[in-house]
């Protein structure tokens, strides 16, 4: 007899099936609290995630179709809120997942938390420094306007402009919240800074007032990179004035509202006006002031003025007294010059006078020449003389002659006893000869 098994027997599809249906007909729709820990893109555009909490994970999917609805971009580290079904599939392996239809932010502490990690990067980059960025022209001559389509925002700004200095505005229509508004507005600004006509001088990104959580699309990094790039001047506009996005922070300058980021691109067209009429009026007074110096000047001018003709006559009479002041000039100059001939001719002697002079000088100047050789050959003669006879006095051979005698040692003069000894044998030199003596005693 057989034993009779009281479990029910499925097939591995028909087994997965029902589990499919016990699964998403109990959570059919749910909300699941995690914190995003991995995310991939796929190809077709779905986003595939993992939420985890202290002790397990579940995986997620947010379908293309899905992902332009999202107000926040998925990224790690992000607590979150995802509302969806949970379905199953069992082609390749038995899994299940979350089919994420809505995602929020779980807490406002924690996505602060992520904005100031950002802030804290980007500063060191250099993002914020005052002297990376540009500064606003003063007279735009077009404005690029990077905002929403709809909404109040768009007719705000250019309803300002019209009023202050109306000038041709483009506007970008963006998305300013969503995953894709950061890619959008990215966009936007790398076009405008790639028009090669009509370039704006300005651009304006504006967005009305939000959550946290709305405007976070204002605090993503690769748009904050785009903003610091840029080419063109930027104002950010963003929310109220009490919020403060990292664009606000990376942009050139930051307005507090749109209407106020508007204003800040734009002069008032009526100032101006007021400003060139007071210059005009500066410049139209200054300018009759000058003519009326001028014509003062010329009248005190004028009446030193003298009629042409007597100009010339008084040229022609003081050409007339030069012309005879010349004359005696040149007559004085005549006479005297001639009497200066005069009295250099009677001063002139013939050359023969001269030469004769000269021959009588040279013979006495000989006669003189001679007389003073003979004098001097006479005083140089008696001085030579003179010094013979000192010479031969002071001499060795005169001094012998007269009974002194050279005392030598070994070729030697001996001047001092201490410089011999006992038995030394020495020379003495006579005036007629030569004796050797043998010293004995020494006194």
């Amino acid at each position: 007899m057989t034993k009779r098994i009281n479990i029910p027997e499925f097939g591995v599809s028909e087994f997965n099936q029902s589990f499919k249906e016990l699964i998403e007909s109990n959570f059919n729709y749910v909300r699941i609290k995690g914190e995003i820990s991995e995310i991939k893109t796929a190809t077709r555009g779905q986003i595939y995630l993992t939420l985890k909490d202290e002790d397990s994970i579940l995986s997620g999917v947010i379908w293309n179709q899905k992902t332009k609805y999202l107000n926040i971009q998925p990224e790690e580290g992000l607590e979150i809120i995802a509302t969806g079904r949970i379905t199953t599939w069992s082609r390749y392996k038995t899994t299940y997942q979350i089919d994420i239809d809505k995602i929020e932010i779980a807490g406002q502490g924690a996505l602060l938390k992520i904005i100031e990690e950002r802030k804290k990067r980007l500063e060191k980059k250099g993002y914020f420094d005052e002297k990376s960025k540009h500064k606003l022209p003063s007279f735009p001559d077009r404005i690029g306007i990077i905002t929403s389509p709809t909404g109040s925002v768009v007719h705000d700004i250019i309803n300002r402009v019209k009023d202050r200095f109306p000038m041709p505005l483009d506007v970008w229509p963006v998305s300013v919240q969503g995953v894709d508004a950061a890619d959008s507005i990215i966009n936007a600004i790398q076009g405008f800074n790639m028009m090669n006509l009509d370039k704006p001088d300005v651009i304006i990104i504006a967005r009305g007032g939000g959550s946290t959580e709305d405007l976070m699309v204002f605090n993503d990094e690769n748009l904050a990179k785009c903003v610091f790039e840029s080419k063109i001047p930027i104002i950010s506009a963003i929310g109220h004035e009490t919020d403060t996005t990292i664009i606000d922070l990376v942009a050139d300058v930051r307005a507090s509202t749109p209407t106020a980021a508007a204003e800040k691109a734009t002069p008032v067209k009526l100032e101006l006006i007021e400003k060139i009429k007071n210059l005009q009026r500066r410049l139209q007074s200054s300018i009759n002031s000058k003519i009326q110096s001028k014509k003062e000047n010329y009248e005190y001018l004028n009446k030193f003025l003298k009629s042409p003709s007597t100009i010339v006559n008084n040229f022609k009479d003081k050409l007339l007294d030069n012309f005879k002041n010349l004359t005696l000039s040149i007559e004085n100059k005549y006479r005297i010059t001639k009497l200066s001939v005069i009295n250099l001719g009677t001063s002139i002697n013939s050359p023969e006078s001269t030469i004769n002079l000269k021959q009588i000088k040279i013979i006495n100047l000989s006669k003189n020449l001679n007389l003073h050789l003979d004098n001097n050959y006479k005083d140089k003669l008696e001085k030579y003389k003179s010094n013979i006879r000192l010479l031969n006095s002071n001499s060795i051979s005169s001094n012998l002659k007269k009974g002194y005698a050279i005392l030598m040692n070994k070729n030697k003069i001996v001047k001092s006893a201490k410089k011999i000894a006992n038995n030394d044998k020495l020379s003495v030199k006579l005036v007629d000869g030569t004796i050797n003596v043998k010293v004995k005693k020494i006194n």
